[in-house]
C-alpha cells in the first residue's frame, strides 16, 4: 500500500464523520467506485479532511510528506467530537507523533491534551518469600520465624495541577501481608489486610521565585546513599524543600512513625524529625551524598545521625557504593532495646557494596548481581526501609555480615530478585545469628 493512501485510510478510521451511504458522484476521477478504498476516501472528502488536486485527482500512489500528513491530522482534529473513544485514542497518538508539524501549522496540541484525563495511573505488584528462623539459646533471644509467602500491591497516581504544581499519590496494601491472611484487626504498620494511602503529596516548583520545589503531604523519602538508614515507600508525613543545581539539597521536617515497618514498641523508632540531604556529582562517574537527621522528642532524642556516602562507576557495568553513619544522640541506657544487646555510646555503622549491571524492567534477559559487607552497632539504625535488602536493614542493629543480591528480568515488566545473607553475627559478642533469605517477583504495569 502506498504511503499516501495508507495515511488517508488511517485518518478515515480515526474519525467516523459520515454515514456509509454516499452520493453517486465520484469525488476523484482516479478512485473508481469499485476500488477497495473508495468508501474511506469519500468519507474524508465529504468531511473536508482531504481536497485532492485541482485536476480532480486523488493521487493515492503519491508518497505523502510529514507536513502533508500533519495537515490531514489537523483537519481530523476539528472533527474529533464525532469520533468514538477508540477513534479519539488513535487521533491522540497521531497528534503526538506529528506535534512539531502541527505546532508549525498553528494547531495547539495542548488544547487536545487538555480535553483528556490528566491523571496517570501505574501499578506495582509483588509476591515474596522470606525465611528467617532461629530459636532462643546461648543467652540470645529467639528471632522471629518468618517463612511465608507475602504480597504487596501499589496503585500509583500522578497529575499536573497547573504549570507549577503536580500531585502524586499511592494506594498500597498495608505492608507485606501473608497470602491467605485476611486479618483486618492489627494496628501496626504491617498489620491488617486493608489498603492505605501511602502517598498524597503536592509539589510546587520555583516557590516565591526562589528556584526551590516544595512538597507538602505524605511522601516517600530516602536518606543515605544505600537506604540502610531509611528508604520508605510513602508514609512520611511532613514538608520538604529541594533546591540547588551543583549541590542538590533537600531539607524537611516530618513524622516517620508510620513509615517504620513492623515496630510495635519504641525500639529503634523515629517519629518527628528534621532532616537534610545533599548530593554532589564529583564527576560523571562519582557522586557524593551527605545527610543529617535529628529526631525531635522533647529532651530525649533517639537519633542524631550523621551520614556520608558515595557511588562510583569505576568500570563499564561496575558500581561501588559505600556509606558510613554515626548516631551521636544521648540515649539513656534504659531506653536501649533488648537487654541482651550491650548499650553503645555513639554507635556507628557502615556498608560497602560492589554491584554489576542490574535488571531492567523494560528489557527481557537483563540481570545484575551485588555483594556487600555491613556492620552496624546497636542503636544506629531505624527499623524501617525499602532497601533492596530491607530485611537485612531491619535486622542490622548490632549485626555484621555479608549479603548477596541477584536480579533478572523474566519478561518485560517482570523482575525476580534473590537475597541471601551469610556470616551474620552480633557486633558486641561475635555470636552467630540467623541468616536471611528472600526471593521475590515484582511486576510493573
Amino acid at each position: 500500500m502506498k504511503k499516501r493512501l495508507a495515511a488517508m485510510i488511517t485518518t478515515a478510521l480515526v474519525v467516523g464523520v459520515a454515514s456509509t451511504t454516499f452520493a453517486a458522484a465520484n469525488p476523484f476521477v482516479d478512485v473508481p467506485a469499485k476500488h477497495w478504498a473508495y468508501d474511506a476516501v469519500t468519507k474524508l472528502a465529504q468531511a473536508g479532511i482531504v481536497d485532492g488536486y485541482n485536476d480532480g485527482t486523488f493521487r493515492g500512489d503519491k508518497t505523502i510528506t510529514r507536513y502533508e500528513m500533519a495537515q490531514i491530522v489537523a483537519k481530523a482534529m476539528v472533527k474529533s467530537d464525532k469520533a468514538d473513544a477508540a477513534q479519539k485514542a488513535a487521533l491522540d497518538k497521531l497528534a503526538v507523533e506529528f506535534s512539531a508539524e502541527l505546532n508549525n501549522l498553528g494547531v495547539r496540541v495542548a488544547k487536545l491534551e487538555a480535553s483528556q484525563s490528566n491523571i496517570k495511573f501505574t501499578g506495582d505488584a509483588r509476591v515474596r518469600w522470606v525465611q528467617l528462623d532461629r530459636a532462643a539459646g546461648g543467652g540470645l533471644p529467639a528471632e522471629p520465624a518468618d517463612n511465608d509467602f507475602t504480597y504487596r500491591l501499589i496503585l500509583g497516581l500522578s497529575a499536573n495541577v497547573n504549570d507549577n504544581t503536580s500531585f502524586t499519590g499511592k494506594i498500597m496494601t498495608n505492608g507485606h501481608r501473608p497470602l491467605g491472611d485476611d486479618d483486618t484487626t492489627a494496628t501496626d504498620q504491617t498489620g491488617g489486610n486493608e489498603m492505605k494511602i501511602a502517598e498524597m503529596a503536592l509539589t510546587t516548583k520555583n516557590v516565591l521565585n526562589t528556584g526551590a520545589a516544595v512538597t507538602v503531604g505524605r511522601y516517600s523519602q530516602k536518606i543515605g546513599a544505600t537506604g540502610y538508614f531509611l528508604a520508605t515507600t510513602g508514609m512520611v508525613d511532613g514538608v520538604k524543600a529541594s533546591f540547588g543545581n551543583k549541590v542538590k539539597t533537600t531539607v524537611g521536617y516530618a513524622n516517620f512513625k508510620n513509615a517504620i515497618a513492623g515496630v510495635t514498641t519504641t525500639d529503634y523508632q523515629i517519629e518527628d524529625a528534621a532532616f537534610v540531604t545533599a548530593d554532589y556529582n564529583l564527576s560523571k562517574a562519582t557522586a557524593l551524598n551527605a545527610s543529617y537527621v535529628q529526631e525531635q522528642n522533647g529532651d530525649i532524642s533517639d537519633y542524631k545521625v550523621y551520614d556520608l556516602g558515595f557511588t562510583t562507576k569505576f568500570a563499564p557495568g561496575w558500581v561501588l557504593t559505600g556509606e558510613y553513619l554515626k548516631n551521636v544522640a544521648d540515649v539513656p541506657a534504659t531506653r536501649l532495646p533488648a537487654a541482651t544487646f550491650a548499650p553503645v555510646e555513639d554507635p556507628y555503622g557502615y556498608v560497602v557494596k560492589l554491584g554489576y549491571k542490574g535488571a531492567n524492567f523494560a528489557k527481557k534477559d537483563t540481570w545484575g548481581a551485588s555483594v556487600e559487607y555491613f556492620k552496624f552497632e546497636n542503636g544506629v539504625l531505624t527499623a524501617g526501609g525499602d532497601y533492596a535488602a530491607a530485611g537485612i536493614a531491619n535486622q542490622a542493629n548490632n549485626r555484621e555480615g555479608y549479603a548477596l543480591t541477584g536480579n533478572y528480568t523474566l519478561a518485560k515488566n517482570m523482575v525476580i530478585t534473590g537475597v541471601q545473607t551469610f556470616g551474620s553475627k552480633l557486633v558486641h559478642t561475635g555470636a552467630d545469628r540467623s541468616e536471611y533469605s528472600r526471593v521475590q517477583v515484582d511486576y510493573k504495569f
